[in-house]
């Protein structure tokens, strides 16, 4: 029974998580539960390494061994005299994972994270109950690219919006830098009744650069467009989770949805779904293949583990990780917004 409640709050949790971003493990040991002061550095690294060894969606995946990782980490414990040395060495072990998405963060970035990218619910484990901030590889995330075209597009908060006109088609176009920031899905279901009231005929979503984000926020954008199961979380811990599109459809004009190897995680699940609904024309370069889920685990020290625990997928078929989202029509990004008016002037 607890194992199944276990699988079922993880599986609420997976619906808020970082992308795209499970709980106490049944049979925990006795340590696990112990407070920290009462916890030497080999079982707080032990409980790290578990944590990645019982709910990594695909160690199989992994260019390094984990339960060799595991062995040379141990055998530096000589070199941890205090928690920083302790936190240092889960840093790097945790480096090995190598799949941008997953990372140990000492309690002193917790901070930095809430500033930088708000709070996100956050697991416990160790017998802790908590919630706070978490971070994903999302501080590694380049600065977006500046391809949005020259229009005067008016915000609502950073989504842009502006009008323009193809084969004598008033078309709208909609920029959406990520799938992060508070206010996301609200304003882009605002933009969207704005450019039909101001009578666009198609309406161009431009994600070229856009580095992802929230599940939710994915699942609440879709549904200004579309509405219906469109997803599926592949785990290696429980069996998949599907997942909606959130709201109801603000619009059914025809939609051209911009892409570009700079598209990940939430913003890749995005896009894909809504080709693969029918919903979309997806114009532009590949996806960047990087749909990871995933999931901040608390730790009593105050540290949090961030844990790729799946991966986004359609609703059936194979999961986008690690092959992208491929356009419908493939050209170069640069191109993809002149691209998008051509399709729509052709489309009368």
């Amino acid at each position: 029974m607890r194992t199944r409640l276990v699988a079922a709050a993880a599986a609420v949790a997976l619906i808020a998580a970082a992308c795209c971003p499970p709980a106490v493990t049944a049979g925990a040991a006795a340590a696990d539960v112990l407070p920290v002061q009462g916890r030497s550095f080999a079982e707080r690294l032990e409980g790290a390494w578990r944590l990645v060894a019982e709910r990594y969606w695909s160690l199989e995946s992994l260019s390094v061994d984990w339960d060799e990782v595991g062995e040379r980490y141990r055998a530096r414990l000589p070199e941890v005299q205090d928690d920083d040395d302790l936190f240092d060495l889960l840093e790097e072990m945790y480096e090995e994972i190598g799949d941008d998405h997953s990372v140990f963060v000492r309690p002193e970035r917790v901070a930095e994270v809430r500033r930088a990218y708000g709070d996100l619910p956050c697991l416990a484990v160790f017998g802790l109950e908590a919630s706070a901030p978490g971070l994903t590889r999302a501080l590694a995330w380049p600065a977006l690219v500046g391809q949005a075209p020259a229009l005067d597009t008016e915000t609502i908060g950073n989504i842009g919006y502006a009008v323009t006109e193809a084969g004598g088609r008033r078309v709208g176009y909609l920029r959406v830098p990520d799938l992060a920031s508070d206010g996301v899905a609200d304003g882009v279901r605002q933009a969207v009744t704005r450019l039909e009231r101001e009578g666009a005929e198609a309406i161009v979503l431009d994600l070229r650069g856009n580095p992802g984000g929230r599940l939710v926020t994915m699942m609440q954008v879709a549904g200004v467009f579309t509405r219906g199961f469109l997803w599926r979380a592949v785990l290696s811990w429980s069996l998949p989770v599907p997942y909606p599109a959130i709201g109801e459809p603000a619009t059914d004009l025809p939609l051209y949805v911009l892409v570009d190897g700079g598209v990940n995680s939430a913003a890749e699940g995005l896009a894909g779904a809504l080709q693969d609904a029918g919903r979309a024309t997806i114009v532009g370069e590949r996806t960047a293949g990087n749909v990871e889920a995933v999931l901040p685990f608390c730790l009593r020290d105050g540290s949090q583990a961030w844990i790729a625990t799946g991966v986004l997928a359609p609703l059936l078929g194979p999961t986008w990780e690690g092959r992208g989202v491929v356009p419908n029509v493939e050209v170069p990004a640069a191109r993809a917004f002149e691209e998008a008016l051509s399709l729509v002037a052709g489309a009368q």
